[in-house]
């Protein structure tokens, strides 16, 4: 019981006692983790690795629902327990420049419409010494060359924790009880840039203003994306997670969906299936009509399994609707246009699934001149969804799961137009109630853990960081 007692206050601890600024409407409460400048008393700040901007850190977000007061973006469905050092470890609407993958710069094609020089959310990179420093926009000044997986090539490694050659600066102003603006910049020979994140709730509805200055001397330009790291009520993905997502779908000349393998001909890719990732239709019902694709949650995500939908090039405008206990969330970037040759443009459209997230991902493409700026917005709107959507915990944890080498599903046209699914399926024993069950449960998510960094270098995308980074000692400021 001891034991079991301090686990409770460990994770109580890790969970809840990291600087923060709370805003509030009459049905919302919006969690905004300060950057580590910005910790009083020297205080550890929820984020400090080098992947995800320092200001995007927005979740812990509570809504009244019709019946009860319902989780959304939380922090316990995903890397847990939570390590400020890992890559990974963002929360709610974490966001990052560059694409989230490997590489510091695209030369030729790059995106939806074959813009040409586009970095990886990072500048200086090409020109600094192994020892060196570039600069991470959103995040700081980091030294090339200091990150775990970085060898001999030099490449960039988008997921890896790099050591930081300066202490990121921030400052924080809130206007008014519903707002929050917070600010940095960052300079290095010729580059230079400022970011801003204006942070407003009203109502119901979130605004995150998002404005990237160039401070330096040469033009460039990047991608970016919000990362959405969703979950509701501690529930892990499976039925009762929806998204639609605003993009065409295609169909041949009978209606039907066209199939191939590793994609939805005109649809989606998944280019990763020979390596890390599982086909996203054995774990959803996705379905295309005219102006949109609904992707439906049938099974349970098991441990350790990853699905990576590329969208293929669409008149989007990265607009996405997701519905989960009892909750409709819409989001739009209203500034977004849809050509390359607009300031502010669609560069991708990403789904990311894991068992403790369902994140779509649109990506935008900004091109800055030094001294000019480009602002960008999240508009997001939070209502009452149908009931039915509610995932109660207990049952679809417990409910049946995909085996670990599922065989190729048998799809075909159902009533209401909508892929049907029919998959073999074993059975998972219930969560344990007792106290003893619970202590053998922790010891079965540290062994899943440890097999998950074991296997990691072996995996392309979405890297754990090992082990010995959670104390924080290796790359502490």
């Amino acid at each position: 019981m001891e034991i079991l007692l301090l686990i409770i206050v460990v994770h109580l601890k890790l969970v809840y006692s990291y600087p923060n600024v709370t805003l509030k409407s009459n049905d919302l409460d919006v969690t905004i983790y300060l950057p580590q400048s910005l910790s009083p008393n020297g205080e550890e700040a929820f984020y400090q690795s080098s992947r995800f901007e320092h200001g995007s850190m927005i979740g812990s977000i509570r809504r009244k629902g019709l019946s009860k007061i319902i989780s959304l973006y939380g922090t316990d469905t995903w890397r847990v327990p939570h390590n400020p050092y890992w890559p990974e470890s963002g929360v709610g609407l974490a966001s990052e420049f560059g694409v989230g993958d490997n590489g510091d710069f695209c030369n030729y094609k790059c995106g939806w419409y074959g813009v040409d020089n586009v970095t990886n959310g990072v500048l200086g990179y090409q020109e600094a010494r192994s020892g060196g420093s570039f600069l991470k926009i959103g995040v700081g000044e980091l030294i090339k060359g200091s990150c775990e997986a970085c060898d001999s090539t030099g490449g960039y490694m988008f997921n890896s924790p790099y050591k930081f050659a300066n202490i990121p600066k921030w400052k924080m102003n809130q206007p008014c009880d519903g707002r929050l603006i917070l600010e940095h910049e960052a300079h290095l020979n010729t580059y230079g840039y400022k970011v801003q994140k204006d942070i407003e709730l009203e109502d119901d509805v979130l605004l995150v203003t998002t404005t990237l200055t160039n401070l330096g001397m040469k033009a460039f330009s990047t991608a970016w994306y919000s990362h959405h790291f969703f979950s509701c009520d501690g529930s892990l993905i499976g039925p009762g997670y929806e998204v639609e997502i605003g993009l065409k779908g295609s169909h041949n000349s009978h209606g039907s969906v066209i199939l191939g393998e590793g994609r939805m001909s005109g649809i989606y890719e998944e280019p990763n299936l020979a390596s890390w990732s599982k086909k996203l239709q054995l774990y959803a019902q996705v379905t295309p009509y005219e102006s949109t694709i609904h992707v439906d949650m049938i099974h349970a995500v098991q441990p350790g399994t990853r699905i990576k939908a590329e969208f293929l090039q669409d008149e989007a405008t990265g607009s996405f609707g997701l519905k989960a206990c009892g909750t409709s969330i819409q989001e739009s970037i209203p500034e977004l246009q849809k050509t390359a040759n607009d300031p502010v443009s669609m560069y991708g459209f990403n789904l990311y699934i894991e068992e403790g997230t369902m994140s779509p991902e649109p990506q935008i493409l900004v091109h800055l001149k030094p001294s000019h700026s480009k602002t960008w917005s999240q508009r997001i709107v939070f209502e009452d969804a149908d009931l039915s959507l509610i995932p109660e915990t207990e049952s679809f944890r417990n409910s049946n799961p995909v085996p670990a080498n599922p065989s190729t599903p048998l799809l075909g046209n159902s009533k209401g137009n909508r892929l049907s699914t029919r998959i073999s399926i074993v059975h998972q024993s219930s969560i344990p109630t007792s106290i003893v069950g619970v202590l053998t449960s922790f010891g079965f998510l540290t062994l899943l853990l440890s097999l998950f960094l074991l296997f990691r270098n072996n995996r392309r995308h979405y890297v754990a960081v090992p082990e010995a980074g959670i104390g924080g000692a290796i790359y502490v400021y």
